[in-house]
């Protein structure tokens, strides 16, 4: 059982094969009446329970310790099912179920019949089974199930609230049709078998949206300025309007000040911080990120002066930066990134990255045939990996998805989602199903998908969240994989990132499209040389986000989510920039990471480490290491603190000394 969610689901532990996904509506609206009755009925009979023994308790529990797959497979639905009445449906489910859980998440009788088994049972408890009882009490009483039965009443209402704001935040952002009609004169640069796949108006103007597939192939490449500026405003504002996320933030603002004010709290950042994270509180948060600031700054204003200089410019624009990047590392690098997308065909690109995890883990990855009624989407494919260390068992390990191609409706970004849990019930480990939900590259009329550097990037670091999920061996599912702390869930993925620009790995999955031929050992290196190019104003864009995050957390009075990201976009970035709108798309603020965006640079210290440990061995693929990092970090799951993790894997106590190489 989540018992940070509260959620009771029933399942039963099957395979892919038995996994089906909602096509109606119907489907999901009666499969989610059906869950709802379950849960009602099993938390009724906890209430009046009595557990005589701690087998009696944990054997009442699994049978909610992974999701139910069927409702999982539902709410999945509204980032990637292409009918978007089967979309809307799957947020209303959403909507009920986190009702739902928000009413049984403040419910007292619930509280004190596991406070009971807790107080009778504490002596008895060990391992995984104290872990549990400990961070389930915690669990409760950060959500304030002591306070009084007002205040609770008020809670149950705000969380119920929230999660709705944020779920239809979400919804929204994946219906954005946005969209702009441009003249081919108007697109002048931009490759002419991609324009061949655009929608045209009875003009012949093409059709360019906001999703990231359309992007990244104007930005870098059109040669009209006034194009990528138009291009690049819609982008900022998307989300505004007709939605108006930002006010959907607004509100959820003032409520999560209302929420502290109920649970004692200072500020939201610090009740966000008490529970289940490396950091302390903001305070240590922002010295960590204002550490950071000066020295970032600094090198983002060095790397615009390096950028303008070379082109006789005075200042560089937000709308000029991809495409005078793009044309430097042509001119100046001779790094064509249209000659490095050659070598990266999406249908060869794939075997060779999971052949590469197939070498480092120690795996064995095989592709599973799909009915129509397991899958959501023609595209989508599915895997099983099983163990191949030597002298053990090439036991099943877990399943996942890949949905890699953008469409209308579907989620915006990269992501990977559980769809099942990692658990362990009579000594019987459950398999674990995850998917991974990106929006590459498409195939061209004359060419197939040709995924960019920037996106190799991207899929190594799902799958190390996926491979994360999947290696997990925890008994409880509360512990499973990716249920770490937060500040530290990215570490795992972002060590994956640094294997892009070793010679050894890019020899290993680059391909040409056309001949078969790797990657020349000349753009290896440009590659590699190229990977602290202008970082500069990438650390200092991270470092907006993550401090305008805490600004709107960590503050005790009213913030304007509008102008404070303005505000510190002014004060800190050296570009110059259009009118957006960073409070209806920041996804992360309403999506669970709010309080914790600095997470991502926090993790890349661990991150950091964790490459060198391969890299000083002399081999990237060593296999004993990364048998050795499995175990100490992957298969751990959430069991224990990532700063313990890091030590068991290091040997020593971990440092920042590998990630500030990179500034020296």
């Amino acid at each position: 059982m989540n018992l940070d969610k509260l959620v009771v689901l029933y399942y039963t532990m099957s395979l892919p094969s038995n996994i089906v996904f909602p096509s109606d509506p119907s489907e999901i609206e009666n499969g989610v009446k059906r869950n709802l009755d379950r849960y009602e009925q099993w938390y009724r009979e906890l209430c009046g329970k009595h557990f005589s023994t701690k087998d009696e308790f944990f054997e009442f529990f699994e049978q909610t310790e992974l999701w139910d797959l069927e409702q999982e497979c539902c709410e999945f639905m509204q980032y990637v099912h292409p009918d978007e009445d089967v979309r809307n449906a799957s947020v209303e489910a959403s909507k009920l179920l986190s009702e739902f859980s928000n009413k049984w998440a403040m419910d007292t009788n619930v509280y004190i019949a596991i406070s009971r088994f807790y107080d009778a049972f504490r002596d008895k408890l060990e391992g995984e089974e104290a872990l549990y009882l400990e961070r389930t009490m915690r669990s409760y009483k950060h959500n304030g199930i002591h306070l009084d039965e007002p205040i609770r009443k008020q809670l149950e209402s705000l969380n119920t609230q929230l999660s709705e704001l944020s779920i239809q935040y979400s919804a929204n952002l994946s219906e954005v049709k946005d969209c702009m009609y441009f003249s081919a004169e108007e697109l002048v640069g931009v490759d002419a078998d991609f324009l061949d796949t655009l929608e045209k108006n009875e003009e012949g103007n093409y059709k360019l949206t906001t999703k990231y597939d359309h992007i990244n192939k104007i930005m870098p490449y059109c040669d009209v300025e006034s194009t990528r500026k138009s291009l690049s405003q819609l982008f900022g504002l998307r989300g505004k309007e007709p939605f108006k996320n930002h006010e959907l933030l607004q509100k959820a603002l003032d409520l999560r000040m209302e929420k502290v004010g109920l649970l004692g709290h200072s500020c939201y950042a610090d009740y966000k911080l008490s529970y289940r994270r490396m950091a302390e509180n903001s305070v240590q948060v922002r010295e960590f990120l204002n550490s950071l600031v000066e020295k970032m700054r600094e090198r983002s204003h060095q790397d615009v002066h390096q950028l303008a200089a070379h082109f006789n410019k005075t200042e560089m624009e937000s709308w000029n930066l991809s495409y005078y990047t793009n044309l430097y590392k042509k001119e100046a690098l001779q790094l064509d990134q249209k000659e490095v997308q050659k070598y990266f065909p999406l249908e060869k690109l794939l075997p060779n990255l999971l052949g590469t995890f197939e070498t480092i883990f120690q795996l064995r990855i095989e592709e599973c045939a799909l009915s129509e009624k397991q899958s959501w989407h023609e595209s989508v494919k599915c895997f099983g990996v099983y163990n191949n260390v030597e002298g053990e068992s090439d036991e099943l390990i877990g399943h996942f998805y890949v949905d890699l191609y953008p469409r209308d409706g579907k989620y915006g970004h990269a992501a990977a989602f559980t769809l099942k849990q990692a658990y362990i019930t009579n000594g019987v480990r459950s398999t674990p199903v995850s998917a991974m939900v990106c929006n590459f590259t498409q195939a061209t009329k004359e060419k197939p998908s040709l995924l960019t550097f920037g996106e190799v990037e991207t899929f190594f670091h799902e799958l190390g969240h996926i491979f994360h999920q999947l290696l997990s061996k925890n008994r409880f599912s509360m512990f499973s994989g990716t249920a770490v702390e937060q500040d530290f869930v990215e570490c795992p993925s972002q060590a994956l990132e640094n294997w892009c620009y070793e010679s050894d790995f890019l020899t290993r999955i680059s391909s040409h499209y056309e001949t078969g031929e790797v990657m020349p050992e000349s753009i290896m290196t440009k590659l590699k040389d190229n990977k602290q190019l202008f970082n500069g104003l990438h650390y200092i864009r991270q470092l907006q986000f993550a401090l305008y995050d805490m600004e709107l957390h960590a503050s005790v009075d009213y913030r304007d989510a509008i102008l404070t990201y303005n505000e510190i976009q002014d004060k800190m970035s050296p570009l110059i920039h259009c009118d957006g709108c960073m409070a209806a798309n920041f996804g992360h603020l309403m999506g669970g990471y709010e309080s914790g965006y600095y997470g991502y640079l926090w993790s890349e210290v661990y991150a950091a480490e964790v490459f060198q440990l391969f890299k000083n061995s002399g081999d990237i693929f060593n296999r004993e290491i990364g048998v050795h990092y499995r175990r100490c970090i992957l298969e751990k799951g959430g069991t224990e603190d990532g700063f313990t993790m890091m030590k068991q894997l290091l040997g020593r106590t971990p440092n920042s000394d590998a990630f500030l190489l990179q500034f020296a």
